[in-house]
């Protein structure tokens, strides 16, 4: 049996006495043994029709049971839409489907950020639904964030992610550690809300506004959970919430058409035009672009009737509103500051190398924005999976080259580097869609 020690431990959690209703669960002997064979085809629903939008797979490798693995899922336990029912059932109808047809099964790694809440409650339902779960294999994951401020010709922090695999969700080392990080965070967004809230009381109160964590989780679900990185959602936010009540909330003119109109009450919150046209939201003109978003989303909720063209952000506003962006990126880590609450990214491999189980691979390592380094990539990615490989030691074993859901050309100019310089480590490949909806089969 692979991995047996692995699952004994886990069986003691579990309070399981027969190691065979954890056939499912991989260990990392199994773990390893499985990814070798696998290629971009496994860790893919179908071909990409458009490099630049997500969720454009023709799901081929679905129809051909070529689709076997996605070792990159989130539940509603951090920011995906779905229960670890919903997930489990989703991948065992493709895991059963393949097995029907002569094929491996699927294998299936839930990866929640900075949780292991969900993927126990998985460990649960298919240990003791051990025969209905037969055809799929189960990992026990979590993504921890991190971000990175020495390498060299480094000009601002990097976000860099971490998938760790076959973890003891039950750890206390592991769960201490994650609950303290969540913690942390929350309070680090909690004292940034209430500064934005005293910095711009005036417009707030002209706009008969109040702000809150509950309310920012409508665009962030993991801003109350002390999972996110506080900067990038409460700036989301402010902005957003800010121009929804000036151009919608208080605005005679808009409100007479809405309600000439009927509008769905439902409708009108500020996060939906963030998420109808959330391919428009690609760079730092966040608050501009929110006004056109908005602009688009209250002529499709009036059908297109009216033509409804906003005036140009108010000045003051706008001033308002550079303000609390600076106050949000306060909140962010820089090169001479590590808040309490983020974790550094050499820190946390000598971190996991603590741990009795788990091995990492780097999450799209395509999307570390190497234009925060004033090198040419490939000496970066050089210099970075040497790093990765003297703090991360043995558990330093992959990196997610099949990632799909990459968008945009600087991505893929990324992946040529990042294959290349890896080459020398002899690093494993694992791949995952990054799932956040109500299957394994795409991101949304």
């Amino acid at each position: 049996m692979y991995d047996s020690h692995y699952k004994n431990i886990l069986a003691a959690s579990l309070d399981i006495t027969d190691l065979s209703f954890l056939d499912s669960i991989v260990g990392e002997e199994e773990f390893k043994s499985l990814i070798t064979g696998l290629d971009s085809q496994n860790y893919s629903p179908g071909v990409r029709l458009d490099k630049n939008k997500i969720d454009t797979f023709d799901l081929s490798n679905i129809k051909n049971h070529k689709f076997c693995a996605n070792l990159h899922v989130h539940t509603n336990a951090s920011d995906g839409l779905a229960d670890i029912d919903q997930i489990l059932l989703s991948a065992l109808k493709i895991a059963d489907d393949n097995a029907a047809n002569g094929n491996f099964g699927f294998l299936l790694g839930i990866t929640d950020h900075d949780t292991v809440e969900n993927i126990q409650k998985a460990l649960e339902i298919v240990t003791r639904n051990s025969l209905k779960y037969k055809n799929l294999k189960l990992v026990c994951g979590v993504e921890i964030s991190t971000t990175a401020t020495d390498f060299s010709n480094q000009n601002k922090t990097l976000d860099i992610h971490t998938l760790l695999y076959c973890i003891n969700p039950f750890e206390k080392r592991l769960t201490d550690f994650l609950d303290n990080k969540m913690k942390l965070k929350y309070e680090i967004a909690n004292t940034t809300l209430k500064k934005l809230k005293q910095t711009l009381s005036e417009l707030l109160g002209s706009l008969n506004l109040s702000l809150s964590l509950d309310e920012a989780a409508k665009i962030h679900p993991m801003i109350t959970k002390g999972q996110d990185e506080v900067s990038h959602p409460l700036k989301k936010y402010i902005f957003a919430r800010t121009l929804f009540s000036y151009y919608v909330e208080n605005n005679c003119k808009i409100q007479e058409i809405l309600k000439q109109e009927n509008v769905d009450k439902s409708l009108l919150s500020y996060e939906k035009p963030v998420f109808k046209y959330k391919s428009m939201f690609n760079n730092e003109r966040y608050f501009y672009i929110y006004k056109n978003a908005l602009e688009k989303y209250l002529n499709f909720a009036t059908n297109e009737k009216y033509n409804i063209i906003l005036p140009e952000i108010p000045e003051n506003i706008e001033k308002y509103l550079l303000t609390a962006k600076d106050i949000c990126e306060n909140s962010h880590p820089s090169k001479s500051n590590t808040p309490s609450g983020f974790s550094d990214f050499t820190r946390i491999l000598k971190f996991i190398n603590t741990l009795e189980y788990g091995i990492i691979s780097i999450a799209h390592p395509a999307r570390i924005n190497t234009g925060y380094v004033n090198s040419d990539t490939n000496t970066f990615f050089d210099e970075f999976w040497k790093t990765y490989k003297t703090y991360g030691k043995e558990k330093a074993y992959a990196y997610e080259k099949y990632y799909g859901s990459y968008s945009g050309k600087k991505h893929y100019d990324r992946l040529c580097a990042i294959d290349e310089t890896s080459k020398k480590y002899s690093l494993a490949f694992t791949g995952g869609i990054d799932s956040h909806g109500y299957g394994v089969c795409s991101r949304a």
